[in-house]
């Protein structure tokens, strides 16, 4: 939950904290929401501190303090939608699970060049799922968020430095207005 809209640098000093003061589910799930806030301070997008404080007391009243490990129980958890559910069940679970974060979703549209009306975000889930490698979802999704944050950027991407540039569709290089220009003819 932490990481939702917040750097990994960034939240590890709060996620630290916040396990020390709450080492359980049942321990989060039992205590006081203002005591809740007040460790999460700082940290910001207080409805996160909230949902992740409804989420533990649904895990420990409906599933007995047990984190649910399927798609359809995680997304019907307060605050839990279908990219948290995508990097939940394939990192933690190491299920076949895509993601589709904002860092994701760039380099999808950018290597497929994908055309306007294939980047709605329905289009975009249906294009992370069908790329996402069986056995290997959380090695993709780590790789495919890690290349979207520091070499596929939004502003000036790092494309020289790109180690899928050659299969990029969006490159402009040698190799690349080649294979185009072969694919028009």
């Amino acid at each position: 939950m932490m990481l939702q809209q917040t750097q990994v640098q960034r939240a590890l000093h709060y996620y630290e904290k916040f396990l020390k003061r709450y080492p359980t589910v049942e321990e989060l799930a039992g205590a006081d929401e203002s005591q809740v806030r007040e460790t999460w301070e700082g940290l910001g997008y207080y409805a996160r501190v909230r949902h992740l404080q409804q989420a533990t007391r649904k895990i420990v009243t409906e599933h007995g303090g047990q984190f649910p490990r399927t798609y359809k129980e995680l997304t019907a958890l307060p605050g839990v939608g279908p990219y948290t559910a995508g990097a939940v069940l394939s990192f933690a679970f190491r299920q076949d699970a895509a993601i589709l974060d904002t860092n994701a979703a760039r380099v999808l549209r950018r290597f497929f060049a994908l055309p306007p009306e294939r980047q709605t975000t329905r289009a975009l889930w249906d294009v992370a799922r069908q790329v996402t490698p069986t056995g290997q979802a959380h090695v993709f999704n780590q790789a495919i968020m890690d290349l979207g944050a520091t070499i596929c950027v939004a502003r000036t991407p790092h494309c020289p430095r790109c180690p899928v540039r050659r299969l990029c569709r969006s490159v402009v290089s040698p190799s690349n207005r080649q294979q185009s220009k072969a694919g028009k003819k």
